[in-house]
């Protein structure tokens, strides 16, 4: 079970419902299939693309989903904090007002 604020979504518009975790306007971590039939989770999703990548193998979507369930329990706060201050950040760097 996710905490309060967090909840499942579709990773992309033309994805399947139940494919991303989101906090707000930001995707924390999502399961991505492979082309050979498993899923891969993919943890820290929000961080930019020159943090380390992180990822683990699934058994099966239910499992990914588990998986990805209890690490945003023991990443809550840490969570919070990095999407609250991507939150406050508009497109292309810019600062919004307080």
């Amino acid at each position: 079970m996710l905490p309060e604020g967090f909840h499942w979504t579709k990773r992309s518009q033309y994805d399947e419902k139940g494919t991303a975790v989101v906090l707000g306007d930001v995707q924390v971590a999502m399961l991505l299939d492979r082309v050979d039939g498993g899923w891969i989770a993919r943890l820290n999703s929000h961080w930019p693309v020159d943090a380390p990548l992180v990822t683990r193998r699934c058994q099966s979507k239910a499992s990914g989903a588990a998986g990805i369930e209890q690490w945003v329990c023991r990443h809550e706060a840490r969570l919070r904090a990095e999407a609250g201050a991507l939150a406050k950040v508009a497109p292309h760097g810019r600062k919004l007002a307080p």
